[in-house]
């Protein structure tokens, strides 16, 4: 069996944290939408501790992931030369800082308002009068949330780009080996 590098993929461990984010950021994205439509009490806080908790695991999963790429991850070569490949460099730095700005934001944002988090422990609020301030936080949370997804749905159509139009199998690089052909 040949490896990564010689099939020009990405190691399965590399594959599998990209992949792995992506479905934690989209859960994150549909149960931060769906919150303020769940019933205040018990499923509120269930909703709200749970999308906490896989907001938690998101930034565990990020320092692992941005460790591994820089320290074990097979390190491709820019399939763009000159200016395209530092616009691509470009946005793949600006994808990881917004994630890094999204977790960044949470974790403010519960620090700030507190949070009863499964009805077993209370995170104490920072400042539990200033309710302008929470609003202000978790709004800046939400906004990063929703560039977040307008900037994974166009890396999702540049991928398909390459894939449907290009025919260059720049996706199969990060594609996962079980649904390789």
């Amino acid at each position: 069996m040949q490896d990564a590098q010689t099939l020009n993929s990405y190691d399965s461990t590399t594959r599998w944290l990209h992949w792995g984010s992506a479905l934690f950021i989209v859960m994150l994205f549909g149960l931060g939408l769906g919150i303020d439509w769940v019933p205040r009490g018990e499923p509120k806080i269930m909703v709200r501790s749970v999308h906490i908790a896989l907001g938690a695991l998101l930034a565990l999963l990020l320092v692992y992931r941005v460790l591994w790429r820089r320290r074990f991850g097979v390190q491709l070569d820019p399939v763009h030369e000159g200016r395209q490949a530092t616009a691509v460099q470009f946005f793949h730095v600006l994808l990881y800082v917004i994630m890094v700005a999204m977790v960044s934001s949470g974790i403010v944002a519960v620090w700030f308002r507190g949070v009863n988090m499964f009805d077993l422990f209370t995170i104490a609020p920072f400042d539990p009068s200033n309710k302008p301030m929470r609003r202000l936080l978790v709004n800046i949370h939400e906004i990063i949330a929703y560039v977040l997804m307008g900037l994974a749905g166009l890396h999702a159509l540049f991928a398909l780009w390459h894939h449907y139009r290009l025919k260059d199998r720049v996706m199969q690089r990060m594609w996962p080996s079980l649904l390789q052909r």
